[in-house]
């Protein structure tokens, strides 16, 4: 896909290439079919966070910002080209809604072993070739060796080098990838965590103030410490990087909303399948108890839920269950799942039909989710959507952090309202200690 209107420059410009799905976007996680691939869908399409601000910073400094990316979907079959086409749409929507400007997007959509027959093909556009940064450079008068290429894959490092850019990895978390570019002989220039510390990085060299980034790394040398490159390590720095980025006021909206219905003499039921499920009879417990707030788990009574199944089918299971509990426009229904729901994918429909009921008795919904959040996300008046720092580990990764949430709410000022067992022990006669007197001191 070449530029609707090249700009006609005398003098040569800079430009930063940028792939797309791990630096622009979220990998899609297909969890019928457990696999992580490219959206094939616009729906499935997630700008990651300051993205969009981080192209703007580009725009600001007058480097062209063009995506080339592999997207051998099509030639697989998995998405068409007029999909192809409406992701883009929303890829430029949401990052000029944040304020920044994609100069032009190049697409490789061949693959030698396709199943398209008009895409499967070799080409000289797929990386880790330099075609679509050497078309680039023909239409929008680049230098290639004073430009920059960003990718998270071992094949933007090869084609930005083959190009004459400098190179930028990110998420450099990978002991593999530093195994094979040993093997390949080529090194990125720099190692990043996210898209906004490249931007730095290349902002920083434009500014003349950096001539051997601390981030550089080259042959026999590793970007991270023995300690890092454990599982462990890289799985709690996943977490301290979602940390990061959760939006803390849709946590306030929850415990608001929540502390309305408990105040309205609303009921608390929650919803979740596997894992959610479980967490749904903890989080019960932590807020009959410590909230003082009437919850259920609508999954609990086995003898109940499982004559449901059998007699009704498992999609209308939940919706049923809260039929008989006479589910009203005062309670609200709380979820905990991954994908949030798709009846259209066949995914959690059974918390889609009962988030479909508490729609229409007008009950308050509210959840914390992963991944694009689903059905959840779109029709509650309050949600946690766990960020995706590694499509690799989406799911630990939000059951772990669903805990959290709840247990945060349970200790919220508008909500606690009974001292939990250890902490009255740990204050002399179970002195209570204010929320947030400890930051004063």
């Amino acid at each position: 896909m070449s530029p609707a209107n090249p700009r006609d420059k005398n003098e040569a410009r800079k430009a930063v290439f940028l792939d797309r799905d791990g630096v622009l976007n979220a990998y899609a996680c297909d969890s019928e079919f457990g696999t992580i691939d490219s959206p094939s869908h616009p729906d499935q399409f997630n700008l990651l966070p300051s993205a969009a601000g981080a192209i703007a910073k580009l725009n600001e400094a007058g480097l062209l910002a063009v995506v080339v990316s592999n997207q051998p979907g099509v030639a697989k079959g998995r998405f068409t080209p007029a999909a192809l086409e409406a992701i883009t749409g929303k890829m430029k929507a949401l990052i000029g809604q944040g304020g920044g400007k994609l100069d032009a997007v190049y697409y490789c959509p061949h693959h030698p072993d396709g199943a398209v027959d008009a895409y499967r093909q070799r080409c000289n556009c797929r990386k880790p070739l330099a075609g679509l940064f050497e078309k680039a450079a023909r239409e929008w008068n680049i230098d290639l060796g004073r430009s920059y290429t960003v990718g998270d894959g071992i094949v933007d490092i090869l084609a930005g080098h083959r190009a004459g850019t400098k190179t930028i990895f990110v998420s450099a978390r990978k002991c593999y990838v530093c195994s094979e570019l040993t093997r390949q002989s080529v090194w990125p220039d720099w190692v990043v965590e996210d898209l906004p510390e490249a931007v730095e990085w290349i902002l920083t060299v434009e500014r003349n103030q950096l001539s051997h980034p601390s981030g550089q790394i080259g042959e026999r040398s590793c970007a991270w410490d023995g300690a890092s490159a454990s599982f462990a390590a890289h799985h709690l720095h996943e977490a301290l990087e979602i940390l990061k980025r959760v939006d803390a006021n849709s946590i306030e909206r929850i415990a608001e909303l929540l502390a309305a219905v408990r105040e309205g003499g609303g009921r608390l039921f929650f919803i979740g399948v596997g894992g959610g499920a479980g967490h749904a009879s903890h989080a019960v417990c932590d807020f009959r108890k410590i909230a003082q707030f009437e919850a259920y788990a609508v999954s609990e009574n086995v003898s109940e839920l499982t004559a449901r199944v059998n007699d009704d089918g498992w999609d209308t299971a939940y919706a049923n269950w809260l039929r008989g509990s006479r589910l009203d426009k005062k309670d609200a229904v709380f979820v905990f799942s991954v994908g949030g729901g798709d009846a259209e994918r066949n995914v959690s429909s059974n918390l889609v039909r009962a988030l479909e009921l508490a729609q229409q008795v007008g009950a308050k919904i509210c959840g914390v989710v992963g991944r694009d959040g689903g059905y959840t996300a779109r029709v509650a008046d309050a949600c946690v959507v766990i960020p995706v720092v590694n499509p690799a580990t989406i799911t630990p990764h939000t059951e772990s952090f669903q805990a959290l949430v709840w247990h945060l709410l349970v200790s919220h000022p508008r909500l606690k309202a009974a001292e939990m067992k250890w902490e009255s022990m740990s204050h002399p006669r179970g002195r209570r200690v204010r929320p947030h007197a400890l930051a004063r001191r």
